[in-house]
């Protein structure tokens, strides 16, 4: 039989994967320079603490480097106060250093060479085209083949633009931005046989954030061993570069405060993890220590015990449920679903679950929403979008909790996209 050829107008109208690519890549490039325009010049909390520990690296005071107020969370150490004075920027928000050592040895020349600010801005101009090309990463792992890449980057310029973890991304200029790409990075490079690379973009994501050296595992269960041995190579090579440029005592400074900050509870509305919601609905419920229930940000409670080793006991058979129901579904499934709810159950079962790392997920869901049925896709697409409008949590302090109310309406969205990963991973390929 033979194929009747399109008509004249379907061919003029027809556009080629080449031609999408390039307009999804251009409307990522004017959201791009928006994003630098609208955070030029915006002071961000979190990068700072970069910036502050490079400059006492380079002026030889980096015992105040891991510095941290009482209860660590809240704002930074007063022992900073005449060292940001001296930086002309007192009066400032910024938090404690939580990094290893070794980026604040290899920030310190780069203070001599500009200010804080400047830095921030410079940084911007590096972070903002990583978020946008994070969303075309996104796209190589979970866009349905008959989507068209242009309608991907619209979603994902939307959700860049109105979501609540894309906002404090932004906010802070946060580092987790140039982690997320790099975790993204590693399995792009993985789906395109370059396991060299993938291995040393999960080391490096990893020497920022210890977190994601998790993911190795989503790189055993996929056989990839040469993946695992460069990111082995390149985590040692970068590990031993850090103790031989700042010493050994200044790691074990860096150990004892990630001990602080799991010495209690955030109960926050920015740690959406289930640590606080468990808590918090404990106290509503008369089961546990009472909070604040007018307090927006910081509550510090001690954490039971018992329930942070449930967490982590249940933590642990979720992740080794998805690798057995992974184990023999084909590579790119296997990866991109291994990584999706892999980040969810490590930020979830966390003891800290700050929005902003939810912004990686945030931009794969699309691609597991256009999976599922009508009805399916929106009830799920509701439950995550409601909690993570910008709207949303602005006004959340009209509710008589505000940080139990928040956390309660934002984690069981999560938990039920983890539950949809887990019913798709469990069915037959």
């Amino acid at each position: 039989m033979d194929i009747a050829e399109p008509s004249p107008a379907v061919a003029m109208t027809a556009v080629s994967p080449a031609q999408d690519l390039r307009r999804a890549v251009v409307l990522l490039a004017l959201w791009t320079l928006y994003a630098i325009w609208r955070q030029w010049g915006h002071w961000p909390d979190d990068l700072s603490a970069l910036y502050i520990a490079g400059h006492l690296w380079q002026t030889g005071q980096s015992d105040l480097i891991y510095a941290a107020p009482p209860g660590f969370f809240g704002g930074h150490a007063a022992s900073w106060d005449p060292v940001m004075a001296d930086l002309g920027i007192a009066g400032k928000v910024t938090f404690p250093y939580v990094y290893p050592p070794l980026w604040a040895a290899l920030l310190g020349p780069v203070t001599d060479l500009m200010g804080p600010q400047a830095f921030a801005d410079a940084v911007l101009l590096i972070q903002m085209p990583m978020l946008a090309a994070s969303v075309l990463m996104a796209a190589r792992l979970m866009r349905p083949a008959t989507m068209p890449m242009l309608t991907w980057a619209l979603i994902g310029i939307v959700i860049l633009l109105a979501s609540t973890q894309s906002y404090i991304a932004l906010w802070h200029n946060q580092p987790t931005i140039t982690v997320g790409f790099l975790v993204l990075l590693c399995f792009t490079c993985l789906d395109a046989d370059r396991p060299i690379a993938a291995g040393a973009a999960l080391a490096l994501a990893a020497a920022i954030k210890l977190t994601p050296a998790a993911l190795v595992l989503i790189l055993l269960l996929d056989r990839q061993y040469r993946a695992t041995l460069s990111f082995a190579a390149f985590g040692a090579a970068l590990g031993l570069l850090s103790l031989a440029v700042t010493g050994t005592a200044l790691h074990e400074t860096f150990l004892n405060s990630l001990g602080l900050i799991r010495e209690g509870a955030l109960m926050s509305a920015v740690n959406v993890s289930l640590l606080p919601a468990l808590m918090s609905l404990g106290a509503a419920l008369g089961l546990g220590p009472a909070f604040d229930t007018q307090s927006h940000f910081a509550i510090l409670a001690p954490i039971p015990g018992w329930l942070s080793t449930g967490l982590t006991l249940t933590a642990l058979a979720l992740t080794t449920a998805f690798l057995m129901a992974l184990k023999d579904k084909p590579g790119p499934e296997r990866r991109a679903t291994g990584l999706f709810a892999l980040w969810l159950i490590l930020t979830l079962f966390g003891p800290l679950g700050w929005q902003h790392y939810y912004l990686l997920p945030l931009l794969l869901l699309p691609g597991l929403i256009a999976r599922l049925s009508p009805r399916a896709g929106l009830l799920l697409g509701l439950a995550i979008a409601l909690p993570s409008t910008r709207f949303v949590f602005l006004t959340i302090g009209f509710l008589p909790w505000p940080v139990a109310n928040y956390v309660w309406l934002a984690c069981p969205g999560w938990l039920a996209v983890l539950l949809t990963l887990y019913v798709r991973a469990r069915r037959a390929a």
